[in-house]
């Protein structure tokens, strides 16, 4: 568009008794355009760098101590670095840089999948196992269903609708659990599958 053109936009835009949105609505000019031919294109050295950018020293003093250590993973580095140098990084721009520089080696740890469980149970109460879901009611929040189950029977021994999942509201569920089986009445060192009852 040409520059007398432009002109005669913001001309008539800032003569109008209309509101400058409903004015550029019929010009057919976006708002932004609008404004930025009233403040003028920013100039190239606006343009900022983010402020935790590291420098080009910074950067170096990072490679040269995971070189140093290279047993060392990206934590240990920004930890050291933080301690011992006059900047801080994190740990997670650590591992990009080393990743960037190759100094990361992928560990691989095969671990292989079993078709059953290697420590089965062979008698009730020998492991117990908890379990929360969480569903939405409407109109309410959300509430969490605990429960604990017996794993070589899978009879659940106590269940509770809680209405969160913090360390109480789990306590209260294994209590119903050992209240319903009579834990409680049997001493610790004789809590075996034969002396409870089931």
């Amino acid at each position: 568009m040409s520059a007398t053109r432009k002109a005669k936009i913001m001309q008539k835009v800032q003569t109008s008794r209309s509101p400058i949105r409903q004015v550029l609505r019929q010009l057919g000019v976006p708002k932004s355009t609008y404004y930025r031919w009233h403040t003028g294109p920013a100039p190239r050295s606006s343009r900022r760098v983010p402020w935790n950018r590291l420098s080009e020293g910074e950067l170096q003093r990072l490679l040269t101590v995971a070189r140093t250590s290279p047993a060392w993973s990206s934590r240990q580095v920004a930890r050291w670095i933080t301690d011992n140098d006059d900047f801080s990084v994190s740990e997670s721009t650590v591992l990009r840089i080393l990743k960037s520089e190759g100094l990361v080696r992928r560990i691989e740890v095969p671990v292989p999948a079993d078709n059953e469980y290697r420590h089965k149970t062979t008698a009730p109460h020998q492991l117990w196992a908890t379990d929360a879901s969480y569903f939405r009611v409407a109109g309410w929040g959300y509430y969490y269903m605990v429960t604990v189950l017996d794993d070589f029977s899978r009879f659940i021994l106590g269940w509770r609708l809680q209405v969160d999942m913090t360390t109480p509201s789990l306590i209260e569920v294994v209590q119903d659990a050992i209240d319903v089986t009579g834990m409680t009445d049997v001493p610790v060192e004789n809590r075996t599958p034969s002396n409870v009852s089931s």
